[in-house]
């Protein structure tokens, strides 16, 4: 008999697009969840204090299990709720629409209207978008927009149709329509791109009823889902882990071993941006996993992701 989900914390902010991704993917799975709701811009003392360094959100917990990243998270609960004869419909082509859905988060960052980008917002974010510190991002809306409107082309034209809202004319949505869809409905759903010209309904009606399909964010999230600093912090540190052990991999080529002392930073930013120190717990294929002192288990893909034992000079991309 498959166990009960341990508690779900999204410690985020709702505006945030990678957040609402994997708030779309809750969603669409009918999985409850509490919010412990985050600033825009560092510092995050919430997390701070829970020892959580990395900078960037999403952050979500399962259990005592915490994930940074939304690949992690999603093949996490996918498998969790699989154990319930529950998750999303797998395909051949997750990864290929997951890495569309990234794809399209680069190309609508420069649609951003430059009145957007607060000087505070620019300072925080220069390390990571560089796009921003462009002196002429104020000029570079319409090249932006026009460049995605070519993207979605793709969406409208090759894998939507009028069979059903989803990808290849699904009645109800898969894996790869959380991993595509996020960035696409932030823009026209969250910001309202959809009263661009040629961003509209009528010249995209595919990708609207595709967007349309799963709940809208601020609609979505009720009151009774916000979680105190105070009773977030309590209920993950005496919480259960949600993830069995995985091992450490001694063959694999970072030459680590278990309890190794390391430290984990985002591969595409600047060297020593908020990096996540932890006690090496698991290695495997794909990913691997970092213990705190307080207990808290911080899953990293490795793609994506540098890791290296503490005090050394990385090595490699992971």
């Amino acid at each position: 008999m498959a166990l009960s989900i341990p508690n779900i914390i999204a410690w985020d902010y709702q505006f945030a697009p990678k957040a609402q991704k994997a708030r779309n993917y809750l969603y669409a799975t009918s999985t409850p969840f509490k919010i412990c709701e985050q600033p825009f811009v560092i510092p995050r003392p919430i997390l701070q204090n829970l020892g959580i360094t990395y900078r960037r959100v999403p952050v979500l917990s399962i259990g005592k299990d915490v994930f940074p990243d939304n690949t992690t998270f999603i093949d996490a609960l996918q498998g969790l709720l699989e154990e319930q004869g529950k998750g999303l419909k797998r395909g051949a082509f997750d990864r290929a629409f997951e890495q569309w859905g990234y794809r399209s988060f680069w190309i609508a960052l420069p649609c951003l209207p430059a009145e957007f980008i607060t000087p505070q917002l620019a300072k925080d974010r220069e390390e990571l978008f560089p796009v921003f510190a462009r002196g002429d991002f104020g000029t570079l809306q319409n090249n932006g927009r026009t460049e995605l409107r070519a993207f979605l082309e793709g969406a409208e034209r090759d894998f939507l149709n009028d069979d059903g809202p989803y990808i290849g004319g699904a009645k109800q949505p898969a894996l790869a329509d959380i991993h595509a869809v996020w960035m696409i409905k932030w823009w026209i759903q969250t910001v309202g791109l959809s009263e661009d010209v040629g961003h509209g309904r009528k010249e995209l009606p595919r990708v609207h009823r595709w967007i349309e399909s799963l709940p809208k964010q601020v609609e979505a999230q009720k009151d009774d889902m916000l979680f105190s600093a105070e009773d977030a912090t309590k209920q993950i540190l005496g919480d259960k882990y949600g993830l069995p052990d995985i091992g450490v991999d001694t063959s694999d080529v970072l030459g680590l071993q278990a309890n190794d002392a390391v430290v984990v930073e985002a591969g595409d930013a600047k060297p020593g941006n908020c990096p996540q120190h932890g006690k090496l717990v698991g290695l495997n294929k794909v990913k691997f996993v970092i213990e705190l002192e307080n207990g808290l288990r911080v899953h990293f893909p490795k793609v994506g992701y540098f890791i290296k034992k503490a005090g050394k000079q990385s090595n490699g991309h992971s």
